[in-house]
């Protein structure tokens, strides 16, 4: 893609183009799983990103059931960490997804 079309991409219409709120987002995942990260423990920092924030709820990808669970028994612990923080200052809810592995099968009912 050349120099013009992404100037004009990002300069799409009066408001933020697409470009530049997908853009947005992605640096705001990157400064909030930073976050997230400095409060855990070094055997579950890297097992985890942060998706969103929608409203009062984080949105965070687990690798493994096993890391999703037991960020559930730390959570309110981890919201109290993570509510001193502006950019989770509203959070009062953890809502944790689990990814699934390429390489394990998944099974359908």
């Amino acid at each position: 893609m050349g120099t013009k079309n992404v100037e004009h991409l990002l300069r799409e219409g009066s408001g933020f183009s697409p470009l530049q709120k997908l853009l947005r987002h992605n640096a705001n995942q990157r400064a909030w799983t930073d976050q997230l990260r400095a409060v855990l423990d070094d055997g579950l920092k890297y097992q985890v990103a942060v998706s969103d924030i929608k409203g009062r709820r984080l949105v965070v990808n687990c690798r493994s059931a096993g890391v999703a669970t037991k960020l559930r028994f730390i959570a309110p612990d981890l919201i109290a960490k993570l509510t001193t923080l502006a950019a989770f200052c509203r959070i009062e809810e953890i809502v944790f997804n689990v990814l699934s592995s390429p390489d394990r099968p998944t099974s359908r009912r």
